[in-house]
């Protein structure tokens, strides 16, 4: 196995953290509500979740505009390009295989390899980004806040992502709803303009 660099192991604490946070949660309890957080935040649910705010904006657009709902489809086609490829690039091992099987509570079945970047993360994470920049009511963006995090915590409590690994599915998914908002703003002026010509 290839040594890894600081920015990705943080000098140790990158394993550290993870084996806190991972035995923190190591009871039947928690380790039962972590999978179910990190069960509902798969990647492949996105459909899922993109029909739940269609159907929000479709109900409620004052509470849910419309620029949520595409940043949140156009930042997914990105956090979808990034995460491939770093994960196929890089290929780092999970926690399991890095630290081995005796130190790792593992949730579910355990994963081996492509630990860099958490996609769940960046899902949830692009969620939070689409609501806060598409200006969508608090009553929406503060509880997905708080639900992403809690995404990120269940990746390392079920043992299957380190901290850095969070943090750069994180950063993607807001990255990408920054993307995706700001490709609608450069695409928005010729209709307002064409909007104010109709009206003279």
């Amino acid at each position: 196995m290839l040594p890894q660099p600081e920015w990705y192991t943080w000098y140790g604490w990158n394993d550290r953290i993870f084996l806190a946070v991972n035995h923190l949660s190591d009871t039947p309890m928690l380790s039962a509500a972590m999978e179910m957080v990190s069960w509902v935040a798969q990647p492949a649910y996105f459909p899922v979740w993109m029909a739940l705010l269609v159907v929000i904006f479709r109900l409620r657009p004052l509470t849910l505009p419309f620029a949520v709902v595409w940043d949140f489809a156009v930042g997914e086609l990105a956090v979808w390009l990034i995460v491939v490829a770093l994960k196929s690039g890089l290929a780092y091992p999970r926690p399991v295989v890095a630290l081995g099987s005796l130190s790792v509570h593992v949730v579910g079945r355990p994963e081996y390899w492509h630990s860099f970047p958490s996609g769940h993360a960046a899902m949830a994470f692009l969620l939070v980004g689409s609501l806060l920049l598409g200006k969508a009511s608090k009553i929406l963006w503060i509880p997905a806040a708080v639900y992403a995090v809690l995404v990120a915590w269940s990746r390392m409590a079920v043992g299957a992502h380190f901290p850095a690994d969070v943090l750069g599915g994180a950063l993607i998914g807001m990255f990408s709803a920054a993307l995706a908002a700001l490709l609608q703003r450069l695409t928005a002026p010729t209709g307002h303009s064409q909007d104010r010509e109709g009206r003279r």
